[in-house]
Protein backbone atom coordinates (compact mmCIF):
# COMPACT_ATOMS: atom_id res chain seq x y z
CA UNK A 1 0.00 0.00 0.00
CA UNK A 2 0.90 3.64 -0.91
CA UNK A 3 1.49 5.47 1.86
CA UNK A 4 2.41 9.46 2.95
CA UNK A 5 5.38 10.45 4.80
CA UNK A 6 4.26 10.40 9.13
CA UNK A 7 7.85 11.04 9.76
CA UNK A 8 8.40 10.69 13.41
CA UNK A 9 8.82 14.28 15.45
CA UNK A 10 12.99 14.29 16.15
CA UNK A 11 13.77 17.82 16.71
CA UNK A 12 16.84 20.06 17.83
CA UNK A 13 16.93 23.52 18.42
CA UNK A 14 18.23 26.96 18.98
CA UNK A 15 18.87 27.54 22.74
CA UNK A 16 21.37 28.62 25.38
CA UNK A 17 23.41 26.26 27.74
CA UNK A 18 21.27 25.18 31.00
CA UNK A 19 21.57 27.91 33.51
CA UNK A 20 21.36 26.37 37.64
CA UNK A 21 19.00 28.52 39.49
CA UNK A 22 17.79 27.65 43.34
CA UNK A 23 14.68 25.56 42.89
CA UNK A 24 11.16 27.72 42.90
CA UNK A 25 7.19 27.11 41.93
CA UNK A 26 6.44 26.61 38.52
CA UNK A 27 5.60 29.33 36.63
CA UNK A 28 1.74 28.65 35.33
CA UNK A 29 1.71 28.61 31.51
CA UNK A 30 -0.99 30.72 29.71
CA UNK A 31 -0.14 29.70 26.04
CA UNK A 32 -2.15 31.49 22.94
CA UNK A 33 -1.13 29.29 19.70
CA UNK A 34 -1.43 31.57 16.94
CA UNK A 35 -1.01 29.86 13.46
CA UNK A 36 -1.03 31.27 10.22
CA UNK A 37 -4.29 31.00 8.84
CA UNK A 38 -7.01 29.05 12.02
CA UNK A 39 -8.75 27.31 9.24
CA UNK A 40 -5.95 25.11 7.84
CA UNK A 41 -6.19 21.72 8.97
CA UNK A 42 -2.32 21.17 9.28
CA UNK A 43 -2.23 23.88 11.49
CA UNK A 44 -5.33 22.45 13.54
CA UNK A 45 -3.39 18.95 13.54
CA UNK A 46 -0.04 20.64 15.41
CA UNK A 47 -2.71 22.42 18.21
CA UNK A 48 -3.99 18.61 19.10
CA UNK A 49 -0.15 18.07 20.15
CA UNK A 50 -0.30 21.63 21.74
CA UNK A 51 -3.48 20.24 24.11
CA UNK A 52 -1.58 17.26 24.74
CA UNK A 53 1.79 18.81 25.77
CA UNK A 54 -0.31 21.35 27.83
CA UNK A 55 -2.17 18.76 29.54
CA UNK A 56 1.00 17.19 30.79
CA UNK A 57 2.33 20.47 32.05
CA UNK A 58 -1.76 21.51 33.54
CA UNK A 59 -1.31 25.23 31.84
CA UNK A 60 -3.83 26.76 29.73
CA UNK A 61 -3.98 26.79 26.24
CA UNK A 62 -5.93 28.52 23.49
CA UNK A 63 -6.15 28.37 19.51
CA UNK A 64 -5.73 31.53 18.14
CA UNK A 65 -6.38 31.29 14.54
CA UNK A 66 -6.75 34.30 12.41
CA UNK A 67 -9.51 34.41 10.13
CA UNK A 68 -7.42 36.04 7.38
CA UNK A 69 -3.49 34.81 6.15
CA UNK A 70 -2.16 37.80 6.60
CA UNK A 71 0.49 39.95 9.01
CA UNK A 72 -1.83 42.56 9.91
CA UNK A 73 -4.08 39.96 11.21
CA UNK A 74 -1.46 38.07 13.61
CA UNK A 75 -0.32 41.27 14.85
CA UNK A 76 -3.82 41.45 16.01
CA UNK A 77 -4.67 38.41 17.76
CA UNK A 78 -1.04 39.39 18.91
CA UNK A 79 -1.71 41.88 20.73
CA UNK A 80 -5.18 40.24 22.25
CA UNK A 81 -3.19 37.57 23.50
CA UNK A 82 -0.77 39.86 25.59
CA UNK A 83 -3.37 41.87 26.88
CA UNK A 84 -5.51 38.58 27.88
CA UNK A 85 -2.72 37.48 30.51
CA UNK A 86 -1.22 35.38 28.13
CA UNK A 87 2.58 34.50 29.00
CA UNK A 88 3.65 32.10 26.24
CA UNK A 89 3.15 32.40 22.54
CA UNK A 90 3.42 29.91 19.80
CA UNK A 91 3.31 31.41 16.35
CA UNK A 92 3.81 30.11 13.15
CA UNK A 93 4.48 33.10 11.31
CA UNK A 94 3.00 34.89 7.95
CA UNK A 95 5.67 37.53 7.80
CA UNK A 96 9.00 37.18 8.51
CA UNK A 97 9.68 40.86 9.72
CA UNK A 98 5.80 42.11 10.05
CA UNK A 99 5.45 40.39 13.16
CA UNK A 100 8.39 41.36 15.28
CA UNK A 101 7.54 45.16 16.61
CA UNK A 102 4.48 43.55 18.12
CA UNK A 103 6.76 39.99 19.11
CA UNK A 104 8.94 42.60 20.65
CA UNK A 105 6.77 44.18 22.41
CA UNK A 106 5.50 41.45 23.91
CA UNK A 107 8.64 40.24 25.09
CA UNK A 108 9.46 42.96 27.16
CA UNK A 109 6.14 42.49 29.02
CA UNK A 110 8.03 38.96 29.94
CA UNK A 111 6.10 37.10 27.26
CA UNK A 112 7.76 34.03 25.88
CA UNK A 113 7.61 33.48 21.92
CA UNK A 114 8.52 30.31 20.63
CA UNK A 115 8.04 30.52 16.45
CA UNK A 116 7.40 27.09 14.40
CA UNK A 117 6.69 26.32 11.06
CA UNK A 118 7.70 29.82 9.70
CA UNK A 119 9.92 31.52 11.77
CA UNK A 120 10.83 35.55 12.21
CA UNK A 121 13.72 37.46 12.41
CA UNK A 122 15.26 36.33 15.55
CA UNK A 123 14.69 39.85 17.71
CA UNK A 124 11.01 38.56 17.57
CA UNK A 125 11.34 35.50 19.31
CA UNK A 126 13.20 33.21 21.55
CA UNK A 127 13.44 30.30 19.64
CA UNK A 128 12.26 28.64 16.77
CA UNK A 129 11.43 25.20 16.61
CA UNK A 130 11.75 24.16 12.78
CA UNK A 131 9.76 20.93 11.18
CA UNK A 132 13.02 19.93 9.38
CA UNK A 133 16.13 20.40 8.21
CA UNK A 134 14.76 23.61 5.44
CA UNK A 135 17.69 21.73 2.86
CA UNK A 136 16.52 18.35 3.53
CA UNK A 137 13.19 19.39 2.33
CA UNK A 138 14.39 20.88 -0.74
CA UNK A 139 16.30 18.10 -1.82
CA UNK A 140 13.54 15.64 -1.14
CA UNK A 141 11.04 17.99 -3.02
CA UNK A 142 13.47 18.55 -5.93
CA UNK A 143 13.88 14.58 -6.03
CA UNK A 144 10.22 14.33 -6.25
CA UNK A 145 9.86 16.76 -8.71
CA UNK A 146 12.68 14.86 -10.85
CA UNK A 147 11.06 11.66 -10.69
CA UNK A 148 7.44 13.27 -11.60
CA UNK A 149 8.98 14.71 -14.24
CA UNK A 150 11.50 11.86 -15.83
CA UNK A 151 14.42 13.53 -15.15
CA UNK A 152 13.63 16.78 -17.66
CA UNK A 153 11.11 19.24 -18.68
CA UNK A 154 9.19 22.21 -17.08
CA UNK A 155 7.74 22.31 -13.92
CA UNK A 156 5.83 24.82 -11.77
CA UNK A 157 5.78 25.96 -7.82
CA UNK A 158 2.23 26.71 -6.23
CA UNK A 159 2.82 28.48 -3.04
CA UNK A 160 1.42 30.03 -0.09
CA UNK A 161 1.92 34.03 0.05
CA UNK A 162 4.97 35.40 -1.25
CA UNK A 163 6.09 36.51 2.03
CA UNK A 164 5.88 33.26 3.74
CA UNK A 165 9.15 32.47 5.48
CA UNK A 166 9.64 28.64 5.57
CA UNK A 167 8.04 27.81 1.80
CA UNK A 168 10.52 30.68 0.65
CA UNK A 169 13.65 28.94 2.40
CA UNK A 170 12.77 25.35 0.91
CA UNK A 171 11.69 26.69 -2.48
CA UNK A 172 15.32 28.42 -2.69
CA UNK A 173 16.94 24.91 -1.05
CA UNK A 174 14.84 22.91 -3.84
CA UNK A 175 16.00 25.00 -6.71
CA UNK A 176 19.72 24.75 -6.07
CA UNK A 177 18.85 21.23 -5.61
CA UNK A 178 17.91 20.71 -8.80
CA UNK A 179 20.04 23.20 -10.40
CA UNK A 180 22.83 20.86 -9.12
CA UNK A 181 21.51 17.46 -9.58
CA UNK A 182 18.55 17.88 -12.24
CA UNK A 183 19.77 20.52 -14.48
CA UNK A 184 17.20 19.62 -17.08
CA UNK A 185 14.70 20.14 -14.50
CA UNK A 186 13.39 23.89 -15.23
CA UNK A 187 11.07 25.87 -12.42
CA UNK A 188 9.19 28.11 -15.09
CA UNK A 189 6.35 29.75 -12.77
CA UNK A 190 5.55 30.41 -9.09
CA UNK A 191 1.62 31.32 -7.96
CA UNK A 192 0.67 31.44 -4.91
CA UNK A 193 -2.84 29.92 -3.60
CA UNK A 194 -2.66 32.15 -0.07
CA UNK A 195 -3.30 28.73 1.58
CA UNK A 196 -6.56 29.12 0.42
CA UNK A 197 -8.49 26.28 -1.60
CA UNK A 198 -10.41 28.35 -3.63
CA UNK A 199 -7.37 30.21 -4.93
CA UNK A 200 -4.91 27.56 -5.35
CA UNK A 201 -7.72 25.72 -7.44
CA UNK A 202 -7.43 28.86 -9.54
CA UNK A 203 -3.99 29.08 -9.51
CA UNK A 204 -3.23 25.49 -10.61
CA UNK A 205 -5.68 26.14 -13.26
CA UNK A 206 -3.74 29.45 -14.60
CA UNK A 207 -0.73 27.45 -14.50
CA UNK A 208 -1.90 24.45 -16.48
CA UNK A 209 -3.38 26.85 -18.94
CA UNK A 210 -0.60 29.20 -19.11
CA UNK A 211 2.58 26.59 -19.28
CA UNK A 212 0.78 23.63 -21.02
CA UNK A 213 4.57 22.22 -21.10
CA UNK A 214 4.84 21.72 -17.48
CA UNK A 215 4.92 17.93 -16.15
CA UNK A 216 5.18 18.40 -12.47
CA UNK A 217 3.11 21.18 -9.51
CA UNK A 218 5.30 21.59 -6.74
CA UNK A 219 3.01 22.47 -3.32
CA UNK A 220 4.79 22.92 -0.33
CA UNK A 221 1.85 23.53 1.21
CA UNK A 222 -0.96 21.66 2.79
CA UNK A 223 -4.11 23.89 1.59
CA UNK A 224 -2.16 23.69 -2.21
CA UNK A 225 -1.45 20.72 -2.27
CA UNK A 226 -4.64 18.94 -1.99
CA UNK A 227 -6.55 21.81 -4.23
CA UNK A 228 -3.56 20.88 -6.81
CA UNK A 229 -4.16 17.42 -6.70
CA UNK A 230 -8.35 17.40 -6.80
CA UNK A 231 -8.17 19.85 -10.08
CA UNK A 232 -5.67 17.74 -11.91
CA UNK A 233 -7.86 14.48 -10.66
CA UNK A 234 -10.56 16.16 -12.05
CA UNK A 235 -9.22 16.83 -15.27
CA UNK A 236 -7.57 16.34 -18.82
CA UNK A 237 -4.29 16.92 -17.43
CA UNK A 238 -4.65 13.51 -14.98
CA UNK A 239 -1.74 11.65 -16.07
CA UNK A 240 0.13 14.01 -17.77
CA UNK A 241 0.81 16.99 -14.96
CA UNK A 242 1.76 15.23 -11.14
CA UNK A 243 1.76 17.10 -8.06
CA UNK A 244 3.91 16.87 -5.29
CA UNK A 245 4.85 18.34 -2.25
CA UNK A 246 3.87 18.97 1.18
CA UNK A 247 0.62 17.06 2.77
CA UNK A 248 -1.12 15.57 5.36
CA UNK A 249 -1.99 11.75 4.30
CA UNK A 250 -5.33 11.50 5.10
CA UNK A 251 -5.95 14.78 2.83
CA UNK A 252 -3.49 13.26 0.29
CA UNK A 253 -4.52 9.11 -0.06
CA UNK A 254 -7.11 9.56 -2.33
CA UNK A 255 -4.88 11.26 -5.07
CA UNK A 256 -2.29 8.77 -4.64
CA UNK A 257 -4.34 5.75 -5.26
CA UNK A 258 -7.00 7.18 -8.13
CA UNK A 259 -4.43 7.05 -10.15
CA UNK A 260 -3.48 10.40 -10.93
CA UNK A 261 0.29 9.82 -9.81
CA UNK A 262 0.37 12.08 -6.88
CA UNK A 263 3.22 12.34 -3.89
CA UNK A 264 3.19 14.03 -0.62
CA UNK A 265 5.60 14.05 2.03
CA UNK A 266 5.24 15.77 5.97
CA UNK A 267 6.52 15.41 9.69
CA UNK A 268 4.28 14.30 12.70
CA UNK A 269 2.67 17.76 13.06
CA UNK A 270 0.87 16.78 16.26
CA UNK A 271 4.25 15.96 17.57
CA UNK A 272 5.63 19.53 16.59
CA UNK A 273 3.20 21.19 17.95
CA UNK A 274 3.85 18.79 21.34
CA UNK A 275 7.10 19.91 21.16
CA UNK A 276 6.92 23.87 20.91
CA UNK A 277 5.30 23.81 23.98
CA UNK A 278 7.86 21.80 25.55
CA UNK A 279 10.47 24.48 24.51
CA UNK A 280 8.49 27.14 25.96
CA UNK A 281 8.03 25.66 29.01
CA UNK A 282 11.98 24.56 29.61
CA UNK A 283 12.70 28.35 28.77
CA UNK A 284 10.40 29.71 31.23
CA UNK A 285 10.48 26.92 33.96
CA UNK A 286 14.26 25.60 33.07
CA UNK A 287 14.91 28.58 32.75
CA UNK A 288 17.33 27.82 29.61
CA UNK A 289 17.80 30.32 27.18
CA UNK A 290 19.39 29.83 23.82
CA UNK A 291 23.16 29.15 22.60
CA UNK A 292 23.67 26.92 19.72
CA UNK A 293 25.03 23.37 20.69
CA UNK A 294 22.72 23.19 23.76
CA UNK A 295 20.79 20.36 24.55
CA UNK A 296 17.16 20.67 25.65
CA UNK A 297 15.09 17.54 26.97
CA UNK A 298 11.46 17.13 25.92
CA UNK A 299 8.46 16.03 27.73
CA UNK A 300 7.60 12.53 28.61
CA UNK A 301 4.75 12.19 25.94
CA UNK A 302 7.36 13.13 23.18
CA UNK A 303 7.28 10.62 20.14
CA UNK A 304 10.33 11.49 18.79
CA UNK A 305 13.46 11.80 20.74
CA UNK A 306 13.75 12.63 24.44
CA UNK A 307 16.47 15.51 23.86
CA UNK A 308 17.61 17.55 21.18
CA UNK A 309 19.98 19.74 20.28
CA UNK A 310 20.32 23.62 19.08
CA UNK A 311 21.42 23.66 15.31
CA UNK A 312 21.76 27.37 13.31
CA UNK A 313 19.33 28.63 11.51
CA UNK A 314 18.67 28.55 7.55
CA UNK A 315 19.23 31.95 7.29
CA UNK A 316 22.91 31.25 7.82
CA UNK A 317 22.45 28.82 5.96
CA UNK A 318 24.70 26.17 8.70
CA UNK A 319 21.07 24.16 9.85
CA UNK A 320 22.15 20.93 10.07
CA UNK A 321 19.92 18.21 12.35
CA UNK A 322 21.71 16.48 14.99
CA UNK A 323 19.40 13.48 15.91
CA UNK A 324 19.17 11.12 13.55
CA UNK A 325 16.66 11.09 10.79
CA UNK A 326 13.71 9.09 9.32
CA UNK A 327 12.00 8.03 6.04
CA UNK A 328 9.48 6.39 4.10
CA UNK A 329 9.50 6.05 0.23
CA UNK A 330 6.60 6.66 -2.24
CA UNK A 331 6.36 4.66 -5.16
CA UNK A 332 6.61 7.30 -8.50
CA UNK A 333 4.38 6.86 -11.43
CA UNK A 334 7.64 7.74 -13.23
CA UNK A 335 9.65 4.42 -14.56
CA UNK A 336 9.33 3.14 -11.14
CA UNK A 337 11.32 5.31 -9.21
CA UNK A 338 11.37 6.17 -5.60
CA UNK A 339 11.30 9.24 -3.55
CA UNK A 340 12.76 8.92 0.23
CA UNK A 341 11.10 11.83 2.50
CA UNK A 342 11.89 13.69 5.11
CA UNK A 343 13.50 14.35 8.43
CA UNK A 344 10.89 15.66 10.94
CA UNK A 345 10.73 18.34 12.95
CA UNK A 346 13.87 20.55 14.34
CA UNK A 347 14.72 23.49 17.12
CA UNK A 348 16.89 25.96 15.45
CA UNK A 349 18.30 29.27 16.27
CA UNK A 350 20.73 31.78 14.81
Amino acid sequence: MKKVLSAIGIAALAATAFVATPAQAATKLKIAHIPKLGTIGYFQAAHKGVERACKELKATCAYKGPTEITAAAQVKEINAAVQGGYNVLIVAANDKDALVPALKAAMKKKVTVVTYDSDVAEAGRSVFVNQASSEGIGQALAKSASDLAGGKGDIAILSTTPDATNQNVWIDYMKKELAAKYPDVKVVATAYGLDKPEESTTETQGLIQKYPTIKAIVAPTSVGIVAAAKYVSGSASKGKVFVTGLGLPNDMKTYIKDGSGAQASLWDVENFGYVAVQVANSIVNKKQSVKVGATIKSGPGDKGLKSRTVIKGAAARTERVTAPSFSVSLPSPVGGRRVALLESAALIGW
